[in-house]
């Protein structure tokens, strides 16, 4: 009888020992992360998002806003004036290791949407009377964009710090309505690689700060 007492205690003792180890692991994984991109203040635009990690994958989902006035840091013709928009991007993410893991390789598809309101200004240059009947509320240009496409990175988590970085590439299709359509004999869209109406394949890239918990 003692024996079987005493092997009862020993097993609580190590089914216990075990259930806090797991339980130690469990807590150093933290499923939920807010996120921001440092890079993208350059463009005016702040991009806060959220991602929801599982065993085998992840999904973030990364609402924007942009209000940026005239910049150095972009090539915009004499029409340019301010711009202003919002965005939203998701992208799934499929592990290739389950987690937790501190270093996390993985691969997915990601989709977002961008609209974007330019605000034009006519230059010295041009005599409003030849322009038929414009008015103030005529000088916007409005860019509504789709993207798609896959993502290659890598998910790094240490403790509730974390940092992602991911390459790719995919699909951009912008409509553009307003007043560089409506008066294509003084302006015209601007449609190089990298301007906001390029349409075609276009190459992705991200980098991710944030905190977890």
């Amino acid at each position: 009888m003692k024996k079987l007492v005493l092997s009862l205690v020993l097993m609580l003792m190590v089914v216990g020992a075990y259930g806090q180890n797991y339980n130690a692991a469990r807590e150093s994984w933290y499923k939920n992360e807010l996120f921001l991109e440092p890079t993208r203040f350059f463009e005016g635009t702040f991009a806060l998002g959220y991602q929801r990690n599982f065993y085998n994958s992840a999904f973030s989902l990364m609402p924007s806003v942009t209000l940026m006035g005239e910049s150095i840091f972009r090539n915009e013709d004499n029409f340019f004036s301010e711009l202003e928009g919002f965005g939203l991007e998701g992208i799934y993410k499929v592990f290739f290791a389950r987690m937790p893991r501190k270093v996390q390789v993985y691969a997915g598809p990601y989709v977002s949407y961008r609209f974007l309101k330019e605000k034009n200004r006519l230059p010295d240059y041009i005599d409003p009377q030849d322009l038929p009947n414009i008015t103030n509320s005529d000088l916007y240009t409005r860019y509504n964009t789709v993207m798609a496409g896959v993502l290659f990175g890598v998910h790094f988590m240490w403790g509730r710090f974390t940092m992602d970085l991911n390459v790719g590439g995919g699909l951009r299709y912008p409509t553009i309505t307003g007043f560089r359509t409506r008066y294509p004999s003084v302006v015209s869209v601007p449609t190089g690689f990298g301007e906001f109406g390029y349409k075609g394949v276009v190459p992705k890239a991200n980098l991710s700060l944030g905190v977890a918990f």
